[in-house]
Formats: structure tokens, sequence, C-alpha cells
């Protein structure tokens, strides 16, 4: 039907006019921008995730330049370790020289005062962009807070959206050649805690080891055994704990013993039952009484000799011979006779003498070395241990008082046996606590024998300090030169290393970046070729939806023809 109020044909072509229109306007969009997805409008979803990666990749391309600042800092410290590194071993040959007999030592300071002068150049001029780790103003060079700084090396989302930059820390104060208040790689290391007390230089002029328990006599000969019927008996009773200085006492081993003319064959039957002298005496002793003994001969007297337990039975150390009798002529014993009373021996203890106060400061470690009943351990101090037995903030021990309080909260948190006690001027008394330790005599050692540290061969002096002119020893500017050179080669070591993982990151983060790129193109980019194709399709169809809506538009012309 044809209709003049309504021309469904032109309609319908309208319709699809402007359909190709819209199509083609979005292709000529995409054609122009390059992008499939260039607002929220096209893929909301899209556009969102490449925003916000868009937003990352920003963030990234900042972290790259970040990263190349702070490669430039390590470059600038690394350069000027490597320049100290050369100043050193220099400064450490002028010292060798300066030992040579007759040798100039006034010129030779000249030149290291230009070496010193040298290093603190270095130090200075090693700043970027006002960075400065070779010359710092620490307060606290040791403070493991205030003496790092950081490197900035990557930037993450996590899958909750929160986003953060994760950075490298550099520990300052192994590369810090001069700090304003101590402590640098050339100056002297006030980390030392010295003596720790005074152990360090306490000098020992005995040996540290119990009492044994024994009696003296003088041999009677000489004896005659005529057969068994002449014979000496006696009783021992070894190895008792002292009740006056033991918690639960025990009673040791108790043994009678018989030495007749069997005995005496047993030694030696040659001797015809004649013991002569004191040390014929001395081998049957050993024979009868066996290894629960010990048979000394004095050298100063021929006729003494002394009888000491061996201490292989119970924990204690005691000696007492008791019901001596004699069937031999005269009654001789061989100088054996009953003890008027128990002999104990005694604990070992030991001293030191306290010189000054001392700190352990954050990350040094003090070991002192204890013998332990011939056990060798290693009491360590550390801050931590300082603070808890004292109840303090710092790692000062500022009296004798407070050495001792550390010293046995260490000993009772170590697992160890001792106790430290003040005796007064300057004097501390180490004891084995017999309620955790019992036994006595030669059973028992302690020792308190020198300490050491974690901080090792720190120089005492600074660089600057050097004066070859003075008394101070060449041998122990030498030594701590060489201390310093080792720790300014640990220092640039540490740069190295950290440079190295800079690299490694910075490589890694272009990778990312790279990637990051690629996947936004691929939500939202264009694909031209397709684009393009569905231009010219586009093109072609509007040109035929522009003809057909000139069509539709002549019907009405052509039925007013017919009304002519």
């Amino acid at each position: 039907m044809t209709s003049i109020i309504s021309n469904n044909s032109a309609t319908v072509a309208i319709r699809t006019l402007r359909s190709i229109n819209d199509q083609l306007n979005q292709v000529q969009n995409q054609v122009s921008s390059g992008y499939r997805v260039a607002d929220a409008k096209d893929n909301s979803a899209y556009w969102s995730i490449a925003t916000t990666m868009r937003s990352d990749q920003l963030a990234m391309h900042a972290v790259q330049d970040a990263i190349g600042l702070g490669a430039a800092k390590l470059d600038t410290a690394y350069a000027a370790m490597d320049s100290t590194i050369d100043v050193l071993t220099k400064f450490q040959a002028k010292l060798v020289a300066a030992k040579e007999p007759g040798v100039d030592r006034a010129k030779i300071q000249t030149e290291l005062d230009q070496l010193m002068d040298q290093t603190v150049s270095i130090a200075k001029s090693a700043s970027f962009n006002g960075v400065n780790w070779l010359n710092t103003s620490f307060t606290n060079i040791y403070d493991a807070v205030e003496s790092k700084d950081s490197l900035t090396m990557s930037f993450v989302r996590s899958n909750d959206g929160t986003v953060k930059v994760d950075s490298t820390k550099v520990d300052v104060s192994q590369v810090s050649l001069y700090n304003s208040t101590g402590g640098g790689l050339l100056e002297a290391d006030t980390r030392s805690p010295g003596t720790v007390g005074g152990i360090r230089d306490t000098i020992y002029y005995f040996d540290p080891i119990g009492r044994m328990s024994s009696e003296d006599y003088i041999f009677d000969g000489p004896l005659t055994f005529a057969n068994n019927s002449t014979a000496i008996t006696f009783t021992l009773t070894l190895d008792a704990d002292d009740p006056a200085t033991t918690t639960g006492p025990q009673p040791g081993m108790t043994q009678t013993y018989t030495i007749d003319r069997a005995a005496i064959d047993a030694v030696n039957a040659g001797w015809n039952g004649v013991v002569s002298d004191r040390n014929q005496w001395r081998d049957v002793l050993a024979s009868v009484i066996g290894g629960s003994v010990q048979v000394y001969r004095d050298s100063s007297n021929p006729a003494q000799f002394s009888i000491r337990s061996a201490e292989t039975s119970a924990r204690g150390s005691s000696y007492q011979m008791s019901g001596v009798t004699s069937t031999l002529a005269s009654g001789k014993t061989g100088g054996l006779q009953d003890s008027s009373a128990t002999i104990y021996g005694s604990r070992a203890y030991t001293y030191s003498i306290w010189d000054k106060p001392f700190e352990l400061k954050p990350t040094v470690e003090a070991y002192i070395a204890i013998t332990e009943n011939h056990v060798d351990k290693t009491l360590t101090l550390t801050r931590d241990t300082v603070m808890a037995a004292l109840g303090t903030t710092t790692g000062e021990v500022t009296s004798v008082s407070d050495y001792i309080q550390v010293l046995n909260y260490a000993f009772a948190d170590q697992g160890m046996g001792i106790e430290a006690t003040y005796l007064g001027s300057n004097l501390i008394r180490y004891d084995l606590i017999e309620t955790l330790l019992p036994e006595a005599g030669r059973k028992t050692s302690l020792g308190v024998t020198g300490v050491t540290d974690n901080i090792g061969n720190a120089p005492t002096f600074g660089l600057l300090d050097v004066d070859v002119t003075s008394s101070h020893s060449l041998d122990a500017y030498i030594n701590g030169v060489e201390t310093m050179l080792s720790r300014v080669i640990d220092g640039a070591a540490t740069l190295g290393s950290v440079k190295n993982r800079l690299e490694m990151q910075e490589s890694y983060n272009k990778a990312v970046i790279d990637s990051v790129q690629r996947g936004v193109g691929r939500l939202v980019d264009a694909d031209m070729d397709e684009a393009s194709t569905r231009l010219r399709a586009l093109e072609a169809q509007q040109q035929l939806s522009v003809q057909a809506l000139n069509i539709a538009n002549s019907s009405p012309q052509n039925i007013l023809q017919l009304f002519r």
C-alpha cells in the first residue's frame, strides 16, 4: 500500500542511515584515536581497569626515576670508597716505612698528613643531590634506626587494591668515613666495651681448681713383715661431703685395708718382707689401697709422704684415717696414724678486679670465657642483658654493684652455677653455688679467664690521630689502620651488592612497565586493520542508505503524477 500520509520506506531508510552513521562515527573515532575503549561509555569495566593500570604505569616510571637517583648516590659513594681504599693502602705503606731504623719520621708524618687530608676531602665531596653517606652527622651512628637510609625499589598494588612503594635499607654506619659525633670507619670505634669491668685485664697468679683432701705422714721404717701374722690394719673414709658447706651432705666411702707379708711379696718378693724406705712403702700403699688415693713423696724430706684422696667416689672430697693397728715389732705403722679430724677438700673459686664503668651499645656483645668444673663455657653479655638485670633502658654499667647484679643475672639466665660477690677494694670473688654444683676438691674448677667481643680488633684511635713522631706504638698504628682498611673494603662491598640489586630491580621494573603497556593495549586499543575494513564497509553502506532514502522519498512524487 502506498500512502502520502506515512512514507514507511523513507522511515526505514532514515532509521537504517542513522544506525550506519552511528557505527561509522564509532569506527571513525577508533581510527582517529587508536582506542577501542576511549571512554567509560565504550566499556566501563575495561576503561576502569585500563585507567588504573595507566596510573600504576606512571607510578612505575616515577620509581624508575627514583632508582636512577639512588643509583647515582650509590655510584658517588662507591667511587669515593674506592679512592679511599687507594689512600689507605698508601698510608699503610708509609707506616711500615716508618719502622725502618734511622728513617726521618717527621718527613713521613708530613706525607701522612697529606693523605689524611685527602681522605677528608674525599668524604666531604662524596655528595649527590645533598646526600652524603661518607661524611655524616648522626647523633648516634650505632643506632640502627638513625643510621639507616632507604632507596626506592618498586611500586606494588596488592590484591585488595592498596598500593605501596617498596624500598631497600642501606646501613650508612657501614660506609660513613667520618661522623660528626664519632664512630666513622676512619675514626676510633667507640662501641668497644673495654675491659668489661676489668675481666679483660685481670691477671691470675693461681690455678683456680679446688683443693683436695690429704694428710702428711713420716715413714718410721724399716718395716719387717715376717709372715702374715705381722700386719698393719687401718680404715679410710673418703670423699664425704663437708656438712659445713654442703646442703644434705653424703657420707662418702669407708673401707678397711690390711698390709701383711703377702701384700709385701705381691709388690716385690725379693724384699723378703722388709720395707726399707719411704719409696718402697709408697709402692706398697699404692698397691694395697689402689686408685682411690694418691701417694706423694716430699722432695724436701726423705721420710715424709702424703696420702690424698683421688676423689673417685661420691661427690665430695674428704680424707680420714682411723683404726690404725700394728703387730709389727715396736708397733711400727710406717708412719700411719689416726686422723684427729676429717680433712675436707674445698671448692674452686676465683677473682677479678673491677676497674671502671662500661657500656654495651646496641649490637655489641661481650663474651666472657668461663670454666665450670672443667667444662669450658661462654657467658654472653649484651645490652639486653644489662637492661634486664638492672631494669634500665641503656647498656651502661656504672658501678661495681651494678656489675655484680648483671653477672649474677647472666649466670642464672644462662644456666651456670656461679655466683659473684663483692669483697671490697674493687675485688670480685666468684664461687660455685653448692646447691647446684655440690662437688668439691679437684673435681671442681672455676675460671673467669678473659673477654672477647664481636667488635673484633677495633681501632682505639682515628686515622687523623696518627702521629709517627709520638711515642705511640707503630705496630698499634699499623694494626689499627689495617682494621680501618678492612672496614672500608667491607663498606665498598656493601655498596656494590646494593648497586647490583638496584640494577636488577631497574631492569625488572622496565619489564613490568612494558607488560602493563601491553596489557592496557589488549584491553582498549583498536585493531586498526579491522577498523579500516569496517570503515570502508560502513561508508559503502552509508552511500547505499542515502540512495535508498532518495528512492523512498520519490514515491510520493510518482503518486502526484497520477492526479494530473
